[in-house]
């Protein structure tokens, strides 16, 4: 017999609402299960950022793909490392380029 899942009342700090927020949105899902996901890798030993992929949802980078078919190489790489910024590091460098 499964358990049903257990609920936890949980308070993040403010900054770190909006990083787990951020990372949410980037890989389309819900907060919920982004949470559920970083720990579950962390208490795996999950070895940092440079594993990326190892956080990605099932089929994350097909669906990403088919969305970004028709950027070039140079641009898709801009958007990946546009979306691994923060929000204000994405405003800011936004500022910059309209300038």
């Amino acid at each position: 017999m499964i358990s049903p899942p257990y609920k936890l009342l949980l308070r993040l700090p403010d900054q770190l609402h909006v990083r787990v927020a951020e990372a949410a949105k980037r890989y389309r899902r819900s907060m919920n299960s982004e949470i559920v996901t970083r720990l579950e890798h962390s208490l795996h030993g999950l070895p940092g950022d440079d594993s990326e992929s190892d956080v990605e949802p099932p089929f994350f980078a097909q669906i990403e793909s088919a969305l970004r078919s028709d950027l070039t190489d140079e641009e898709d790489s801009l958007v990946r490392l546009f979306r691994r910024l923060s929000a204000s590091q994405r405003s800011a460098l936004l500022t910059l380029l309209e300038g």
